[in-house]
């Protein structure tokens, strides 16, 4: 779910271009290489309630939180950032449902739901929801986000989450009910789709809703209410006192500032001298550094994410499968998270990230072995034939490839510079090209795939669909950039499209996943998370896999 963020310092960009809606959630998923920490790996807790200073809630006051970059647009239906939409759902507006610490789905707007067979839904709301502007949150409300949702009009960059969900049908101003197609997982998108206002957002047609007001001026129904937007400077939030008991009351804090800080250091600084109480995605290797000041603790919150490197299929010799393992093999990934993340990352098997209930841990990573990559490109018909220490393609010229990278960017350059130091060590030439992102991201997935590797970052929902990235019919889309072919794999995924039980589905996915850490279509490099640095007066400061403002609400200032 996801979309383009702000990641170690560099500046998040909503792009807008062309492409079908279809296609627009690659700008949400795809991301450039994140400083951050692998939750299973901390040396801290990721949440206060692991803490032995509890105390009584106090109430009051205002909580200032350092971001790197500017949110876009206050609107669930356009937003292409991941911070943005995470201030949506979690402070402004309510979706439907929500998950629990153990991933289970709870209600949330909705009190109920019930399903009917698997061709159809119907969701009981809450009636003691009001919109910021004291208007009743109704029915209206959410058949009203689906259509927008679902018109390409729109260009909703989540539009996918609505796949397979067919019509929507008021029942009354609390009921609705939607025909859906039999599916895995039917309802794992609702907690990520913020319900918006009809009655202040229909007058505005969805080919024009990215100019509305409303935007930059948001009247939502969550436990936080809009006060106030200083362009590329902050946002500010206060607490919503009408926001019903039952979903836990008026928050503690009476207000929440989002200050727009770019420069990584200028953050840092503002946390130390008590400037600020919480800064996102700091460096690994910060980690320690900022912990050691006496009023500062750091958070490792795990993360959806995972670092990898895609192949050009359609270059040879790297449609070769036997070749993109010997380079997956060449790479010491080991050595990047110990050096890198302080060996609080994870080396990765595959696309089905760790924290996933299809994750097979007896799908083991690919090892770093030179001499067996080495052999590997023999038997592709790659050796040095001529002494030079550089190997050479079976027509004489030397193998060389070209990685692309996010520009401005340290971490990013620190990964590239091992990954072409490993790689020449079995005789491959890698020259790095940092390229700013927008245009590193249209060359990805231009048609012609104007790129033979490029490093970045992938982001996982909860409910996994991979066909968009690996199978075969999606070849010629923007998110099969790797032109990957296997007929197993098509079958595979056609089946798990087709299995409704997980108990039927789990060995289809390790099976998809033996296929995919063989064959390495992408490098799968390691699964990574997000460091924060918190001023110790900001308590209650709860960090999972869901995200890091679940308990904005719960948050509170020791005084």
């Amino acid at each position: 779910m996801i979309v383009i963020t702000v990641i170690a310092g560099l500046t998040a960009i909503a792009i807008e271009c062309g492409y079908s809606n279809r296609y627009h959630r690659y700008y949400r998923i795809i991301a450039a290489i994140a400083c951050a920490l692998l939750g299973a790996c901390v040396d801290r807790p990721t949440s206060d309630a692991d803490r032995n200073d509890a105390a009584t809630p106090d109430t009051g006051g205002t909580a200032v939180v350092a971001l790197a970059g500017n949110l876009d647009v206050a609107n669930g239906l356009l937003s292409a950032d991941v911070t943005t939409q995470e201030i949506i759902r979690t402070l402004l507006f309510l979706p439907l449902l929500t998950y629990q610490p153990d991933l289970q789905l709870e209600p949330l707007l909705a009190r109920s739901w019930q399903l009917e067979g698997d061709t159809a839904v119907v969701l009981q709301l809450r009636d003691d929801v009001r919109w910021h502007d004291g208007v009743t949150t109704t029915a209206y409300d959410v058949e009203f986000t689906y259509r927008y949702g679902v018109d390409p009009k729109t260009a909703y960059p989540n539009a996918d989450y609505w796949e397979g969900w067919n019509r929507a049908e008021v029942l009354d101003s609390f009921t609705i009910r939607f025909s859906i197609t039999p599916q895995r997982e039917a309802l794992a998108n609702l907690p990520w789709i913020s319900v918006m206002p009809r009655h202040l957002l229909e007058s505005t047609s969805p080919a024009e809703l990215s100019k509305a007001a409303f935007n930059q001026q948001p009247v939502g129904n969550g436990p936080f209410r809009f006060v106030d937007y200083r362009p590329n400077d902050r946002w500010v939030f206060e607490a919503n006192r009408d926001y019903p008991a039952g979903l836990g009351g008026r928050p503690n804090l009476d207000r929440v500032v989002f200050r727009i800080i770019p420069d990584e250091s200028a953050r840092e600084a503002e946390l130390i001298a008590g400037a600020v109480d919480l800064i996102a995605n700091v460096r690994p290797e910060r980690f320690e550094a900022l912990d050691a000041y006496e009023q500062v603790r750091s958070i490792a919150k795990p993360g959806r994410q995972y670092a990898m490197i895609a192949w050009n299929g359609r270059r040879p010799p790297l449609d070769d499968a036997r070749v993109r393992r010997a380079l997956t093999m060449a790479m010491n990934r080991e050595r990047m998270v110990a050096l890198l993340w302080r060996g609080r990352a994870q080396v990765a098997a595959g696309p089905v990230p760790p924290f996933h209930w299809a994750y097979d841990d007896a799908v083991k990573p690919l090892p770093y072995a030179p001499d067996s990559a080495r052999a590997l490109l023999a038997a592709a018909g790659i050796g040095d034939r001529n002494g030079d220490g550089v190997v050479d393609l079976p027509n004489g010229s030397p193998f060389r490839i070209e990685l692309k990278l996010p520009a401005n960017n340290r971490l990013n350059a620190d990964i590239a510079e091992m990954i072409r130091a490993d790689l020449a060590e079995v005789g491959v030439r890698v020259t790095t090209r940092p390229t700013e992102y927008s245009t590193m991201v249209g060359d990805v997935v231009a048609p012609e795939r104007k790129f033979e590797a490029v490093l970045m970052g992938w982001e996982s929902d909860f409910k996994l669909v991979l066909r968009d990235q690996f199978h075969s019919a999606a070849i010629n889309n923007q998110l099969q950039f790797a032109s990957y072919r296997n007929p197993d794999v098509d079958r595979l995924l056609d089946q798990l499209d087709a299995t409704m039980s997980r108990e039927a589905a789990a060995p289809l996915w390790r099976r998809l996943q033996t296929i995919m850490r063989d064959e390495e279509p992408w490098t799968f490099l390691f699964y990574y998370g997000t460091v924060f640095g918190v001023r110790e007066r900001l308590q209650d400061v709860d960090m999972d896999i869901r995200g890091w403002l679940i308990s904005a609400p719960q948050w509170w200032l020791r005084q």
